[in-house]
């Protein structure tokens, strides 16, 4: 279990392309220390300030299971031209990238893991490429209660 839990952690510090969210994943690792999952009182945000105005945290809501946005960074924000602050992801207007992101979070919930995601999104009739990295917490170690999203968009292609 040792082996595979490093081998995990080595394969998603290869594949974070990015300084910042890499610095973000090694906090993260960090804070988690010998536990499955760190909880959202184990972070400061102004430990990652270099990173703040683009990240997205979520509350994960039960039954039926939802995602509430009670972040979104102002960065983010000024991209999309949407502000999804205290709304649930279900209100995401962009009906395809909502399937997409609501997809991502249920694979966080049920895995637990944290995940690299490189993809391409249309943003003012323009195609633009971002790596995101999404982070779960917990509560209690072990169910996840809240998701942490940072993403960067591609610098040579804005």
């Amino acid at each position: 279990m040792v082996e595979s839990a490093a081998a995990e952690t080595a394969s998603i510090a290869a594949r974070v392309q990015d300084s910042q969210l890499r610095r973000l994943y090694e906090y993260w690792r960090n804070k988690k220390g010998t536990r499955r999952l760190p909880s959202r009182r184990d972070i400061d945000p102004l430990d990652f300030a270099y990173v703040l105005g683009r990240v997205m945290l979520l509350d994960v809501l039960g039954d039926p299971l939802r995602f509430w946005v009670r972040v979104h960074g102002t960065d983010m924000v000024r991209r999309a031209g949407y502000d999804l602050t205290g709304k649930l992801i279900d209100d995401l207007p962009i009906t395809d990238y909502r399937d997409y992101v609501r997809e991502r979070c249920e694979g966080l919930v049920r895995t637990g893991e944290p995940l690299v995601v490189h993809h391409n999104r249309s943003i003012d009739s323009r195609v633009r490429t971002y790596e995101a990295l999404w982070l779960p917490f917990s509560d209690d170690g072990q169910n996840v209660t809240m998701l942490l999203c940072a993403m960067i968009y591609d610098r040579e292609r804005m």
